[in-house]
């Protein structure tokens, strides 16, 4: 039961996550899935719908689009769209004002019925940490407020690990510090690389092969950080 990849960043319009983004369609099983982009995190950003929608059209897909910033729409038809999706693919951006938007209509709830059903779920940055027990999140840095700062973002709590994305970018790299104080095992993704849970297993894929990703795992009062080794990526 439940199918997430989990996509650590990377630029979808330059064809940077493209194996990723096969791999995602290969997974509804179908010759013409129906994708659901929710964008909230971009504030339902118009560049980025025309973008996913282009890279999954050409891969097979009827893109649908569900926008909560700028449209009225009511729950019933929110829990509609969701659970008819064969995948759902979450946009980056602020994962603190996603989470808010989302509790407002009740998405979250219903991303987790689509996961029960076994619905394919999907993302890159913020799109990645929602699906974690709590994200890493620079939602403070993309909002421009002043003195911005890092923080842990609650997220829909299904994998339950703690998620930090873009771990490649050198200001990421407190994460490490900020873990020695947390008592659950967390992920960490560079760009163009996922996490995959599927029918209760969990893997890594990459688009890029220079890129990594990490697990850190709590002992006792010890923490130990592994990479990811070569061998250890499935091939897409």
């Amino acid at each position: 039961m439940g199918r997430i990849v989990a996509i650590g960043g990377g630029e979808i319009k330059d064809g940077e996550t493209l194996n990723i983004d096969k791999f995602i369609v290969s997974l509804s099983g179908k010759e013409r899935p129906s994708l659901l982009f929710i964008p909230t995190a971009s504030h339902d950003a118009e560049g980025y719908i025309e973008t996913v929608k282009k890279v999954y059209g050409e891969l097979g897909c009827d893109v649908k689009i569900l926008c909560l910033t700028k449209e009225n729409i009511e729950e019933d038809d929110i829990r509609d769209i969701v659970l008819k999706s064969d995948i759902i693919y979450v946009g980056g951006g602020n994962s603190e004002y996603m989470m808010k938007i989302w509790e407002k209509y009740s998405v979250d709830k219903y991303l987790k019925e689509a996961y029960k059903k076994n619905i394919v779920l999907s993302g890159l940055s913020a799109g990645s940490l929602c699906w974690f027990k709590a994200g890493f999140s620079d939602g403070e840095f993309i909002e421009g407020i002043d003195r911005p700062r890092y923080k842990w973002v609650k997220g829909l709590g299904i994998l339950p690990y703690l998620n930090n994305v873009h771990y490649e970018e050198e200001e990421r790299k407190e994460f490490d510090e900020i873990m020695k104080k947390e008592s659950t095992d967390a992920i960490a993704l560079e760009s163009n690389v996922a996490f995959v849970e599927m029918d209760g297993k969990t893997f890594y894929i990459r688009a890029d092969k220079k890129r990594s990703a990490y697990y850190f795992l709590r002992k006792g009062k010890n923490l130990e950080k592994h990479m990811i080794k070569e061998e250890e990526y499935l091939d897409i």
